[in-house]
């Protein structure tokens, strides 16, 4: 890793120098005076800048396809993601330097530039990462449907460029590629992407609802990156509009921004997966588990005898101070199934079993913190002893359920002794 790190800082640098000077490569490369008279220094910049992304989304695409430890059904979605913003990237490239009159006519017309790759990429890279064993039903198939209509109609736009005048040749360009690929993004965006939100909630509940410690497991990085890429896929729909309505200009600046913003949100999220591939881990979930498991269902009348069972279980033996303690484990200790455990839990504590067993390693804590028996240990370490690993979430537990930090809990009872 270290060395894929350093090869990645050596690449960054030589393309940095590159754009620097990409002017002059212009220049040489295009043997055009007028060209070289024409390109500020900022374009130069920019291009060698958008060039530096694009290749740099080649290459964490190329890790995620064929890495051996990353290569996983979930990252291939990714890596098709990443790819769509590639190509829109490249072409940004060619258009920002204004070289589509000086390329090759095959460049303009090559179906690869298909935009509905980002968000349909992104929902598979969810829908498998969460379950890799996942069928898909007939609805979520619709992705591929989109992707196909709209490489259906860049091989449609072949004859039109290839046979058509020059303005009938534009407006084909205009409408038919850019207006109706663009719109059917939108439409993948608004059917795929709150399914993948969803679908992450879902993922964070069943955590909550079954595991004492989340982190590793945790997908809150992948929420916020969903959220985030909603909002981005709004400010699109605003760019659509102005688009369709004649704001060119206002459509053109909107779009540069968003490519901007997918190329950092996809590119983040991919060099999260490379490089903090093996520091978290999927719970498993049983889709036929989680719906059934949020419908409440009637309680037996030996409830009580269980739920008394369960106290007397984390008060004689200490079981929250398994870092790894699950509901299937308790529920096993238990002999009733975890399901029945929960809603026993939700009944009686109106928490869910996270909040509930971390209730208890708080109250531990807070005992110990006042124990002179523990007096030489750091609070970190009072608080490992009581059931956590994660210095942030023993942190953010504490404050939730104690209205203040550790410190100050500390702290106060000091003063006060």
């Amino acid at each position: 890793m270290g060395m894929f790190i350093s090869k990645i800082n050596e690449l960054y640098i030589s393309l940095r120098n590159f754009s620097l000077d990409f002017n002059a490569f212009n220049a040489f490369w295009l043997q055009d005076d007028y060209y070289m008279a024409n390109v500020s220094a900022i374009d130069g910049f920019v291009s060698g800048f958008i060039l530096m992304a694009c290749l740099h989304g080649l290459l964490l695409a190329a890790i995620l396809l064929f890495n051996k430890t990353l290569n996983s059904m979930s990252n291939k979605f990714l890596a098709i993601s990443i790819l769509g913003v590639c190509v829109i990237l490249a072409y940004e490239f060619i258009y920002w330097l204004e070289l589509e009159n000086v390329l090759p006519d095959w460049i303009h017309y090559l179906p690869v530039y298909i935009r509905t790759t980002i968000p349909v990429g992104v929902f598979y890279f969810v829908i498998f990462l969460i379950n890799p064993k996942h069928k898909l039903s007939n609805f979520e198939k619709i992705g591929f449907v989109l992707i196909a209509v709209e490489v259906l109609l860049a091989l449609l736009y072949i004859p039109l460029y290839l046979f058509a005048e020059s303005a009938e040749r534009s407006e084909a360009n205009e409408y038919l590629v850019a207006i109706t690929s663009w719109f059917l993004t939108i439409l993948a965006a608004i059917l795929l992407l709150p399914i993948a939100l969803k679908r992450v909630n879902r993922y964070q509940n069943f955590l909550y609802d079954n595991y004492s410690t989340t982190n590793r497991k945790s997908l809150r990085w992948l929420q916020i990156f969903l959220m985030v890429l909603l909002m981005v896929m709004f400010l699109s729909t605003i760019s659509f509009i102005q688009y369709v309505l004649g704001d060119w200009d206002g459509g053109e600046i909107t779009f540069e921004v968003l490519t901007l913003c997918f190329m950092i949100l996809l590119f983040w999220i991919g060099y999260f997966l490379v490089l903090q591939y093996r520091w978290f881990e999927i719970a498993p979930i049983k889709e036929e588990a989680e719906e059934i498991d949020s419908i409440p269902g009637k309680l037996s009348p030996n409830t009580q005898n269980y739920y008394k069972q369960l106290k007397a279980l984390l008060k004689d033996e200490n079981v929250y101070e398994d870092v790894n303690l699950t509901l299937d484990y308790l529920a096993e200790r238990l002999n009733i199934s975890s399901g029945y455990l929960s809603q026993i839990i939700k009944e009686n504590e109106q928490k869910n079993f996270f909040e509930f067993i971390n209730s208890y390693r708080i109250a531990s804590v807070k005992e110990k913190l006042l124990d002179e028996e523990y007096k030489n240990y750091t609070i970190m370490g009072i608080a490992m002893e009581s059931g956590f690993n994660s210095k942030s979430t023993f942190n953010a537990v504490f404050k939730k359920i104690a209205n203040e930090t550790p410190s100050a809990f500390k702290r106060r009872h000091a003063q006060a002794s």
